[in-house]
C-alpha cells in the first residue's frame, strides 16, 4: 500500500508541477506575469499546496516515517481540492454554462483528476488519526482565501480589484456564498 501511495503523491506533485510551468509559458515564451496570474484561483493555489504536500508524503513515507505535521499538510490539501473538485462540479459548471471548458484540456486534472488523486491517496492509504479539532482545521484554506478573494473583488481599490471570476458576488450576494462554501467544507 506504501508504494502505491508513494507513486499516487508522487504523480500528484510532478503532474501538478508541469501544469504550473505550463502556466508560465505563452506563444513558446517564458511569461511571468500570466504565470502568476494564475495564482489567484483556488484552483491553482489549492493544487501548488496540495502538490507540495504530495511531495513531502512521498519522501517521507520512503524515508519509512511520516511526520504528523507532513501527513496534517496532505489533509488540509486533500481538503482544499475536494472543495476545488465539488465547486467547479456543484455550482461553477451549472453558472457557467456547462462543464466543456471546465473539464477539459490541464483543467481535467486541477479540477478533477488531481483532486481525486488526493483523495483516494489520503483516504485509502495514508495512516493518521482525526479528530474533530484536526478536522475543522480543513477550514483554514477556505477561510484564509475567502477573505482574500472578499477583499481583491469588493474592497481593493479599483485598479487593483479582480473580476469576480466565480460569480461569488453576484446580485450582492456574497455572504450568502462565503457561508456555503464555509459550510460545504
Amino acid at each position: 500500500m506504501m508504494l502505491i501511495s508513494i507513486i499516487i503523491n508522487l504523480a500528484i506533485f510532478i503532474s501538478t508541477l508541469v501544469i504550473i510551468i505550463f502556466y508560465f509559458r505563452k506563444d513558446g515564451q517564458w511569461n511571468r506575469e500570466r504565470g502568476l496570474s494564475a495564482f489567484r484561483y483556488f484552483t491553482c493555489l489549492s493544487n501548488a499546496f496540495c502538490a507540495a504536500a504530495a511531495l513531502l508524503m512521498a519522501v517521507s513515507e520512503m524515508s519509512g516515517h511520516v511526520p504528523y505535521v507532513v501527513w496534517l499538510l496532505k489533509y488540509l490539501g486533500t481538503v482544499s481540492l475536494t472543495v476545488t473538485m465539488m465547486t467547479v462540479l456543484l455550482f461553477l459548471g451549472p453558472t457557467m454554462g456547462g462543464y466543456k471548458a471546465l473539464l477539459s484540456g490541464n483543467n481535467l486534472y486541477m479540477h478533477l483528476l488531481g483532486p481525486l488523486l488526493a483523495i483516494i491517496s489520503f483516504c485509502f492509504l495514508e495512516k493518521g488519526k482525526m479528530d474533530t479539532g484536526t478536522a475543522f482545521l480543513g477550514l483554514i484554506p477556505v477561510i484564509a482565501y475567502g477573505l482574500l478573494y472578499l477583499y481583491k473583488v469588493i474592497y481593493a481599490p479599483e485598479e487593483k480589484r479582480w473580476p469576480d471570476f466565480y460569480g461569488f458576488n453576484r446580485n450582492g450576494k456574497w455572504p450568502v456564498s462565503y457561508a456555503a462554501m464555509v459550510a460545504g467544507t
